[in-house]
C-alpha cells in the first residue's frame, strides 16, 4: 500500500515537475515499450482512430490503450502491463506499421516481450543517430547530359530516381522505368493544366475496399439478371410487422432483406456450391453449411461488408435483429474482426439507396454474390400465367430485378439460372410464411 501510494506520488512529480527531486532507485519502476502486434491476417497497417489513454493516465492491464481502423474493421488495442503511459509515438490519425511500437508504459510488473527501454536506450539512441547520419546525408548523383535532358523532359527530379532505384549512376533506361512505374510525367502535366481540388489518399475502409476489387479483377464473372414479382413479399411484409409489433419481440420494424436473406438461405440448400470460395493456387473450392450471408452496407467510413452468421438456423425475426445491429455498429465504426471475416456469399442491397440494374462484383473470393434493385411498379405477368390470352392476364405489381455474379471458374450458367428460377418461383408463389420459424 506504502509502495503504491509513492508511486503515485512520484508519477505526479515526474509530470509536473519535469523528475526534480526525485530518487527513483527504490521505487523499482521499469519503462516498457509496447509493440503492435499482429491483429488479423493481412492486415500490414492500421490507422489510429483514438486515444483512449493520454500521457500520464494510469492503465490497467487488458485495459483499452487506443483504438485503431484496418482495412477490415476496428480493433481496441489494450495493455499488457499496469502502469502509467509515458509516451506515444503516433497520435490520433496517424498510420503505423504492424510490428513497430506504439506507446511506452512505466510499470512495477514483470517485462515479457517488450523491450525495457531504460536498458536500450544508450543503444537505441547511438543507433538513431547513425541511421538519421545515413538518411540526412544526401546522394551524390551522376547522371549523363541525355539523362539529365531526358528527366527533365518528363519533369522528374533525379535525386527521386536515385532513391527509387537505391543507386547513384542512373541512366536513362533508369528513368524511362521510373517514368513507367510512376507515370509522375502525366501527373505533374495535369497538375499544370488542373485547378486541382484536392488529392486524397486512400486509406482505412476504402483502401480494403480497393484492395478487394483489385482481386476481384482476376474473377471470369458470369452475370445473370431476373425481374421478379414481389407483391406477395410485400403483402407478406406488412402482416409480419403487424404481428412483431403486437407481440413486442424487441424490434418495431421488419424489412424486405431480411425476408429475402432466409429465403435466399433456404433455396441454397438445394444450391452447395453457390455457397462456397475458390482457391486459385490449388484450383479447389470449399462449400460451407454455414449460411454466413455478408450484407453489403453504406457508411459515412466507406462500403462495409459484415455477416450474419448461420442464417440457416435463424428465423426472420433473428435475422432483423442480426441485421439491424450489424448497421448501427458499422455506422459507429464498430463491428467486430468476427462479424466481418468468414462470410460465404454477400448480398448487395443496392436498391435502398436508388437504382433498377447493377453488375455485382464477387467479394472476398466467394461464389456468388446477388445484386437487389429498388421494388417498383411494372406491368407484369398475373402470378401463374406463362401464356399470353388477353389483356386479363397483365397487372400492375411491385417488381424487382435480382442481378446475380457468380465465380464463372467453377460455377456455371445452369446453375446459376436454375437457382434464380427456383427462388422466383417461391418468392412469386409463397402466401405465408413464419417469422419465427427455422
Amino acid at each position: 500500500m506504502m509502495m503504491q501510494h509513492c508511486k503515485q506520488i512520484l508519477r505526479k512529480i515526474n509530470f509536473g515537475n519535469r523528475h526534480r527531486f526525485i530518487n527513483t532507485s527504490n521505487v523499482n519502476l521499469k519503462i516498457v515499450k509496447c509493440k503492435l502486434f499482429d491483429i488479423g491476417e493481412g492486415i500490414s497497417e492500421v490507422e489510429i482512430t483514438q486515444w483512449n489513454k493520454q500521457i500520464g493516465d494510469e492503465v490497467s492491464e487488458m485495459e483499452s490503450l487506443l483504438t485503431v481502423q484496418s482495412d477490415k474493421a476496428a480493433v481496441d488495442i489494450t495493455s499488457k502491463y499496469n502502469g502509467t503511459l509515458v509516451k506515444k509515438y503516433a497520435n490520433d490519425k496517424d498510420i503505423i506499421k504492424i510490428g513497430s511500437y506504439f506507446c511506452e508504459i512505466d510499470t512495477q510488473d514483470d517485462v515479457g516481450e517488450e523491450e525495457n527501454v531504460e536498458e536500450k536506450s544508450k543503444a537505441e539512441k547511438s543507433e538513431a543517430e547513425t541511421s538519421f547520419e545515413k538518411k540526412g546525408k544526401p546522394r551524390n548523383v551522376k547522371a549523363s547530359p541525355g539523362t539529365k535532358k531526358k528527366s527533365q523532359e518528363y519533369k522528374l527530379d533525379i535525386n527521386m530516381i536515385a532513391k527509387h532505384f537505391n543507386k547513384n549512376n542512373i541512366t536513362i533506361e533508369d528513368v524511362e522505368l521510373y517514368y513507367k512505374e510512376n507515370k509522375s510525367g502525366e501527373i505533374n502535366n495535369i497538375n499544370e493544366k488542373m485547378d486541382i481540388l484536392e488529392q486524397v489518399q486512400i486509406k482505412g475502409i476504402k483502401l480494403g475496399m480497393c484492395k478487394s476489387m483489385n482481386d476481384s479483377l482476376t474473377i471470369p464473372l458470369f452475370h445473370l439478371n431476373e425481374v421478379y414479382n414481389v407483391e406477395k413479399i410485400v403483402k407478406i411484409r406488412k402482416e409480419i410487422k403487424s404481428k412483431i409489433i403486437e407481440n413486442d419481440n424487441g424490434i418495431n420494424n421488419i424489412t424486405i432483406s431480411s425476408i429475402l436473406i432466409k429465403l435466399i438461405s433456404n433455396t441454397l440448400k438445394e444450391f452447395p456450391i453457390l455457397n462456397s470460395k475458390f482457391n486459385a493456387k490449388t484450383n479447389t473450392y470449399v462449400v460451407y453449411n454455414n449460411h454466413n450471408i455478408c450484407v453489403a452496407m453504406d457508411t459515412p467510413h466507406g462500403l462495409l461488408v459484415p455477416n450474419i452468421k448461420n442464417v440457416e438456423k435463424k428465423s426472420i425475426i433473428d435475422i432483423q435483429k442480426d441485421l439491424s445491429n450489424l448497421r448501427n455498429k458499422a455506422m459507429e465504426m464498430k463491428l467486430s474482426k468476427d462479424e466481418i471475416e468468414n462470410g460465404t456469399i454477400t448480398i448487395s442491397n443496392y436498391g435502398a439507396i436508388g437504382g433498377t440494374f447493377a453488375t455485382p462484383i464477387i467479394f472476398d473470393n466467394q461464389g456468388c454474390i446477388i445484386g437487389i434493385s429498388k421494388i417498383q411498379n411494372m406491368i407484369s405477368l398475373k402470378s401463374g400465367i406463362d401464356k399470353i390470352n388477353s389483356l386479363d392476364d397483365f397487372e400492375i405489381a411491385n417488381n424487382m430485378n435480382l442481378t446475380y455474379g457468380a465465380d464463372h471458374r467453377y460455377i456455371d450458367g445452369a446453375t446459376l439460372a436454375q437457382f434464380s428460377k427456383k427462388l422466383k418461383n417461391v418468392i412469386e408463389n409463397i402466401d405465408t410464411i413464419d417469422p419465427f420459424s427455422i
